[in-house]
């Protein structure tokens, strides 16, 4: 093996390991002295798309298909660069000819799916795909995760998930499939599967402890956990709201319900926290004590204070403790998503603002006080303040309707102009 072809295999060996920079400073004397070196080309296109630069990685491929037009391989770089550049429709050509090149190569008709999924459009196309890489060559486990992914997108959500298993049967350390079968418990519909949930966050830090450089992992273990004080600020506030409906009725039934407001959510804690192992634990509690979450923790420490006092405080007090205790959930719930929102840009990922979302809040926030106020302090003009609580409503459904319209309207010029 001459010097180009050594310094062409520790590339190899460098980007398997992960060290893309490392591959691609031993790529760049070897294609400066030989520029038509197509092995050489390809690998330092996978090298510059794992960097993040998809346009200098579509340079160096094309110039590979400069060279060797028919080389699968070379096709195949070039495809990937395309999807890296979101040139989705020219990408999933060149893996289809890649393919038709080596029918029997499973890694072309991975690329294919892969090419496939960028589109968006065309799942069923990308599930055929996947499948036939997945027969050419079974006890690979990224092609089941290509397929996972695929079935992913095409909703088959028990589908991906037994797809992962079985990339994860045949190598039990792929930081991949952890991360995604652990996504698939952390994004799920019910919010209260507070098992699922804990086992989406293990499955996370497990995915973190055989690579820690997946900052998806570590994203998607900071949505789990904050996500869990959503639900637990949401539980304490419903369950305080009720409480304070209750007052008008009986005094004793409010009471029940201010013990259920307090211990229901420290029962769904319990359990959740129960279910994570100690790194975990002391993650979560480091979440509770940083920036604007240590607020909401401590409005809910105060929320739950009152709703204790709420079982034995005298029955003139109870309308007031309980309402100021479901303000306080409903600001909770606002808080500590405004502090997810805060950590996550923090960590370099882009969260667009939804205010809509905050407005609606706020709206809901200011219909239980003027309610509360009014059921307290009733007068012959508080129906004048329910039309107006009602009006506000109605203004924010209106503000919300349009916003969403234009939106949308926004995002279909995108994607006209990006066709």
């Amino acid at each position: 093996m001459n010097e180009a072809g050594t310094a062409v295999a520790m590339a190899a060996v460098q980007f398997q390991r992960g060290d893309a920079s490392s591959a691609a400073e031993l790529l760049g004397p070897v294609l400066a002295a030989e520029p038509d070196n197509v092995r050489a080309l390809v690998l330092m296109t996978h090298a510059q798309l794992a960097l993040k630069q998809p346009e200098l990685a579509f340079r160096v491929a094309h110039q590979a298909v400069l060279v060797a037009p028919e080389s699968a391989e070379a096709l195949g770089a070039l495809s990937r660069a395309f999807t890296g550049l979101d040139r989705h429709d020219d990408a999933v050509r060149l893996a289809q000819r890649a393919a038709e090149l080596e029918p029997e190569n499973a890694y072309r008709h991975n690329r294919v799916a892969w090419a496939l999924l960028g589109d968006g459009q065309r799942g069923v196309e990308a599930e055929h795909a996947a499948r036939l890489a997945v027969q050419l060559d079974p006890n690979e486990a990224d092609f089941r995760i290509t397929y996972a992914m695929v079935m992913k997108q095409l909703d088959y959500t028990d589908r991906a998930r037994q797809a992962l298993r079985d990339a994860l049967a045949l190598e039990p350390d792929n930081a991949v499939a952890q991360h995604e079968l652990a996504t698939l418990d952390v994004v799920h519909r019910n919010p209260f599967a507070l098992g699922r949930l804990a086992r989406g966050a293990s499955g996370l830090a497990g995915a973190l402890r055989a690579d820690p450089r997946q900052q998806a992992s570590r994203f998607m273990l900071d949505v789990a956990l904050r996500r869990f004080l959503v639900y637990t600020a949401v539980l304490l506030a419903v369950l305080a709201y009720v409480g304070w409906r209750m007052t008008e009725f009986s005094v004793g039934g409010a009471r029940v319900v201010a013990g259920a407001a307090a211990l229901a959510p420290m029962l769904f804690a319990a359990y959740f926290v129960v279910r994570l192992d100690r790194s975990l634990r002391a993650y979560l509690l480091t979440v509770l004590t940083q920036g604007r979450q240590r607020i909401a923790a401590i409005g809910a420490a105060i929320c739950l204070a009152l709703l204790l006092a709420s079982t034995v405080a005298p029955a003139g007090s109870l309308p007031w403790l309980l309402g100021i205790a479901a303000i306080g959930g409903f600001a909770v719930r606002l808080l500590t998503v405004s502090a997810s929102n805060a950590h996550v840009r923090s960590a370099g990922v882009n969260v667009s603002v939804d205010r809509v979302s905050i407005v609606l809040w706020w709206v809901v926030i200011g219909c239980v006080v003027a309610a509360i106020v009014l059921e307290i302090d009733a007068s012959d003009e508080a129906w004048w303040f329910s039309v107006g609580a009602l009006l506000l409503v109605l203004t924010a459904v209106i503000c919300l309707v349009i916003l969403t319209r234009r939106r949308r309207a926004r995002r279909g010029r995108f994607r006209g102009i990006r066709s």
